[in-house]
């Protein structure tokens, strides 16, 4: 009995940092963005034929403007994107927490500063751009598959915390969920120790959702039809003939391409640092 109460207090340590993460994560991720209204009415030019069409949003943020040469090295040793709607038309976001490449993102020059700065960019972009509408909102999902505790310390939770802590409480009304896919047992097991210890607000606990593997594909249903779920997962979502395998949405998904070519099309992003 002691041993087994050690292994779940144990995994509870491992995963200390999911709490500060999951807190307020998804508030950075899709909320914050202190002092600025993420509000951009959708413009329209007129066509040759009298029609109006509508015109991709322009951004406005400063940060947007900001020089990112590690673009392309951020996309590929960080998997993150935008790819699917849900049930009720929000953007959903993937994170493969598993697929972080700290070591191969510091050796491309890339700190936790000018992550932080991709990080908080992409979600602007996503709400002046993607889906510009008021009241707009993003279901977060984070694949736990293959995460180990390393991926859970150093730069990588140093990049995580202040992510966490930088973006409070603002625009609470974005969050629309949050999941934590694919689960390794000791996640599970360290989930289920800190809810004990009340270490997640009230808010986090209500809108966190986590599954195993084998009950990934079922808990997306819930929120996302099967033709909005990427391949990888299960679902029928893929880009340009499925081309790049699991890796298609996340590389080929519209949001990520029209992200992708406005941020290479800026001057000051022209010199990329290959991958």
């Amino acid at each position: 009995m002691a041993n087994s109460s050690i292994r779940v207090l144990k995994a509870g340590v491992s995963l200390i940092g999911l709490p500060l993460v999951l807190d307020s994560i998804y508030q950075r991720r899709v909320e914050g963005l202190r002092e600025y209204q993420l509000r951009v009415p959708i413009l329209h030019k007129q066509t040759k034929t009298g029609q109006r069409a509508a015109v991709e949003p322009t951004p406005r943020h400063p940060l947007l403007s900001k020089k990112n040469i590690h673009f392309n090295v951020m996309k590929e040793y960080y998997p993150m994107y935008i790819a699917g709607r849900t049930r009720k038309g929000d953007m959903v976001y993937y994170e493969e927490m598993g697929g972080i490449d700290m070591p191969k993102l510091q050796l491309k020059g890339v700190t936790v500063a000018s992550l932080l700065d991709h990080y908080e960019a992409s979600t602007i972009f996503a709400f002046e751009v993607l889906q510009p509408e008021e009241g707009a909102q993003m279901l977060s999902v984070f694949d736990a598959e293959g995460c180990s505790f390393k991926e859970l310390k150093g730069d990588a939770m140093k990049f995580m915390k202040t992510a966490s802590s930088k973006m409070q409480a603002n625009y609470a009304d974005r969050n629309c969920g949050v999941m934590i896919i694919n689960t390794p047992s000791w996640i599970a097991r360290g989930w289920k120790a800190l809810v004990k210890m009340r270490l997640f607000s009230k808010d986090t606990l209500e809108k966190t959702k986590v599954y195993s593997k084998e009950e990934t594909f079922k808990g997306l249903l819930e929120k996302v039809a099967e033709e909005e779920i990427p391949v990888k997962y299960g679902g029928k979502l893929c880009f340009r003939g499925g081309i790049g395998g699991e890796d298609n949405c996340r590389k080929w998904s519209t949001d990520e391409v029209r992200l992708r070519k406005w941020v290479l099309k800026q001057p000051q992003n022209a010199n990329q640092v290959p991958i």
